[in-house]
């Protein structure tokens, strides 16, 4: 009968090493999945941050226009819209009935009353709503 010996002291470091490794490359993929995880949580604020301001700035306006439709006639309000909402740019375009709050990522809609064709209104400057006694009497920036 043939008997192969082997050092028990050889093959017990050989085993140890090979158990790091694996130990070692399984915590890294559990570190890795981890920090995965906490970067998607932290866009997806980000992104749920951005939809609320922008939201948000798109029910002001509405608001105040809305309120333009209900006073009388030479009713003038002004106001400073933010440059940014959040980190990022933005727009407000008024269509017909529809106020569109537009940044890179996140576009809101809003109805409201019908103002004069090619309103605007501009981030960064003061903005100003007048009532007239003409038609579509709601004047944007005038």
């Amino acid at each position: 009968m043939l008997k192969f010996s082997h050092s028990k002291k050889g093959l017990g470091r050989g085993q140890a090493s090979l158990e790091f490794v694996l130990v070692f490359s399984i915590l890294t993929l559990f570190v890795v999945a981890f920090f995965i995880v906490i970067y998607a949580n932290m866009q997806q604020g980000r992104i749920k941050n951005e939809n609320d301001l922008t939201e948000d700035a798109a029910n002001f306006l509405q608001q105040e226009l809305i309120l333009a439709s209900k006073v009388e006639s030479g009713y003038m309000r002004a106001f400073l819209l933010p440059q940014r909402i959040g980190s990022r740019e933005y727009s407000v375009s008024v269509n017909n009935y529809a106020l569109v709050v537009n940044t890179s990522k996140v576009i809101t809609t809003r109805g409201i009353p019908l103002v004069n064709p090619g309103s605007k209104f501009y981030p960064g400057i003061i903005n100003n709503i007048t009532k007239n006694e003409t038609y579509p009497y709601i004047f944007i920036n005038p």
